[in-house]
């Protein structure tokens, strides 16, 4: 069973950690860091606390193999607090592409691919 984090003074606080590996080919593009992925066969494996060897579930942290995630560019209204529907995570189509293509000019450079930076392990968020 997990435990909380216990502070200084007591105080009880859920904690999570984001664990990163290297990108694949086809993710790169977006970011040289990925977060690692449990193999659906692997799920029972993973929640079972009841053992604590490292050896045993380092294995199943992995990053995803190419092809295993897609992406796809959304609309720019996803960084709108005010904006809240379904149509956020779907493929962005060409005519709402035109029609922010003035707000997009103003906000964003093109996508360059990411360069692999040294990996120390710990990986980044940003």
């Amino acid at each position: 069973m997990p435990r909380p984090w216990i502070g200084p003074n007591g105080e009880e606080l859920d904690t999570v950690a984001i664990i990163t590996a290297p990108a694949s080919a086809d993710l790169a593009v977006l970011h040289h860091r990925v977060p690692v992925a449990i193999a659906t066969g692997d799920f029972d494996r993973w929640l079972d606390c009841s053992g604590n060897d490292v050896d045993e579930v380092m294995p199943l942290m992995r990053g995803p193999e190419e092809g295993e995630f897609i992406w796809h560019e959304i609309s720019t209204r996803v960084n709108r607090v005010a904006n809240d529907d379904a149509q956020l995570i779907l493929p962005i189509t060409a005519e709402a592409r035109e029609a922010e293509a003035p707000e997009r000019a103003k906000k964003a450079s093109p996508r360059k691919p990411a360069t692999a930076a040294p990996d120390d392990g710990q990986g980044s968020l940003f």
